[in-house]
């Protein structure tokens, strides 16, 4: 039984190690802006300046912060250029907004499979040597690392003007929180004993940025043990994100077998997010009647997967 645990459990975490491994393939524009669309090259220019704070921040996201000082110095004397974007073509990564949020996110090893060309601004940035493409789409604004290269030989020296005065950071919008269905898969086991196997669907939605509440119910079917029968369940659980993958919870559930009220607590980790879409993260759970806290014979400790949409 345990052997059969453990490795449910090591193929969810290989399957979701390997679907957040894969490039990503962008097939539509202007689902996640990080701008209203641009209309010309001085608004472009003009949204950089205003958003100085927020692509700092996305600059330090991609592994590059040490290039944003040369990139706000160089951009308001660059060259920019109106160019198409062919079907095939690749980023070293992409920045983005969360449109639920307005928190800078970022893409990697971006290919752009829509089934047309688009239009975007095509510039470069000198800095310590290397010369960095990067293209805008203005329908998004949203900035892409294109290459890294030399920089020719025959090419000016890069102005390096007196970098202008920060302008004042626009307020930030007003967070829009937006919950979704979660759905519970795993086992667990009872110290009484007997062996579960459950699953759950429910709703979490977002109290605070980091704080989550979701309500459940589902099954616990038994398949192993003499103690204890099929169980129905209904729960409401407390989430707290520490970080952007790891998050503890508590909560209540009730436990139709013994028409029992339980106490829960469970501790998670997020393996794989697909933005604004997809979630998957292991968990661990223990729960308990409510009413005999002291006795390790009600007591049950489970594991599984959970997927959020």
């Amino acid at each position: 039984m345990k052997k059969i645990f453990f490795l449910l459990l090591g193929l969810a975490l290989v399957t979701a190690y390997a679907s957040s491994a894969a490039a990503v393939s962008l097939k539509r524009l202007a689902e996640h802006p990080f701008s209203p669309p641009l209309s010309s090259v001085d608004e472009f220019r003009s949204m950089v300046e205003k958003n100085r704070a927020d692509l700092e921040i996305g600059f330090v996201k991609t592994g590059y912060p040490e290039v944003f000082p040369d990139f706000m110095a160089q951009l308001p004397s660059a060259d920019i250029e109106s160019v198409q974007v062919a079907p095939g073509e690749r980023f070293v990564w992409m920045l983005f907004r969360n449109k639920h949020t307005g928190k800078v996110k970022l893409l990697q090893d971006v290919t752009w499979e829509g089934e047309q060309a688009f239009d975007a601004y095509s510039f470069f940035i000198d800095y310590n040597g290397r010369r960095y493409e990067f293209i805008v789409p203005p329908i998004c604004g949203n900035l892409s690392l294109k290459s890294i290269g030399p920089i020719p030989e025959k090419a000016p020296p890069a102005p390096a003007p007196v970098p202008p005065a920060p302008v004042a950071p626009e307020p930030e919008p007003a967070v829009q929180l937006k919950g979704g269905p979660v759905f519970d898969i795993g086992l667990a086991q009872q110290f009484d004993p007997a062996s579960y196997v459950f699953a759950r669907i429910g709703y979490a939605y977002p109290l605070l940025d980091q704080l989550y509440i979701m309500g459940l119910i589902g099954g616990f079917i038994r398949f192993e043990g003499d103690d204890g029968g099929d169980a129905f369940t209904a729960d409401a659980l407390l989430n707290y994100h520490f970080t952007d993958r790891v998050f503890a919870g508590a909560g209540v559930g009730y436990w139709s077998d013994e028409d029992e009220v339980d106490l829960i607590v469970n501790l998670g980790y997020l393996i794989y997010e697909k933005p604004d879409s997809f979630k998957t993260s292991l968990f661990i759970e223990g729960r308990c009647f409510a009413d005999d806290l002291i006795s390790s014979e009600a007591a049950r400790l489970g594991a599984g997967v959970r997927f959020q949409f």
